[in-house]
């Protein structure tokens, strides 16, 4: 990657401690990244579009907030791959199995009852959904615990979905679930 996308990536991120730990963890993980089409599932700003967005031939960037396609637009434009989608909260605007990977960094919790359906939808078989998300605990920061999953529920879930569950790893006040669909 060249200096002014380094230099980029680094403003946008901000990092602090457990962020980087956060994308420890991705790069640790990065071959279930690996796909040809691959969706960031309440993408936000973009934070994490801007480190997954070399391990897919094509991310779309989604979220149904106007200020966040704005906020992806500044920030994510300068990556040819990565296309801003804006989404509806009753369904994900792609065919049936037409993606490779899901990921969801701190939005699976917002994202409305049932949505794991519209990933299963989306996904192709053997596809992978990654969800970085908060644990169901007191932190400093963060969303309140009662609309926050435990990964125990996350793990029921998607395996009611017929995902089967490949990895779960431990990120200070976070987890990291990922699953391939059967």
């Amino acid at each position: 990657m060249d200096s002014r996308i380094n230099a980029h990536v680094h403003n946008i991120l901000n990092i602090t401690d457990v962020e980087k730990q956060f994308i420890d963890a991705i790069k640790e993980n990065a071959g279930y990244f690996q796909a040809s089409d691959g969706i960031d599932l309440g993408a936000g700003s973009g934070r994490f579009s801007v480190i997954i967005h070399k391990y897919v031939k094509h991310l779309y960037s989604v979220d149904v907030s106007n200020e966040a396609i704005m906020a992806m637009h500044r920030n994510l434009d300068k990556f040819r791959n990565v296309k801003i989608i804006k989404a509806s909260r009753n369904g994900l605007p792609f065919e049936d199995s037409s993606v490779d990977v899901v990921f969801a960094a701190n939005s699976f919790h917002d994202v409305p009852i049932g949505y794991e359906q519209e990933i299963k939808r989306v996904l192709n078989v053997g596809g992978r959904f990654i969800d970085l998300d908060w644990k169901k605990e007191e932190t400093e920061f963060g969303p309140p615990v009662k609309i926050r999953f435990s990964e125990k529920e996350v793990i029921e879930k998607m395996k009611k979905q017929n995902f089967g569950l490949i990895k779960k790893q431990d990120i200070v006040t976070h987890y990291l679930l990922i699953f391939s669909k059967s």
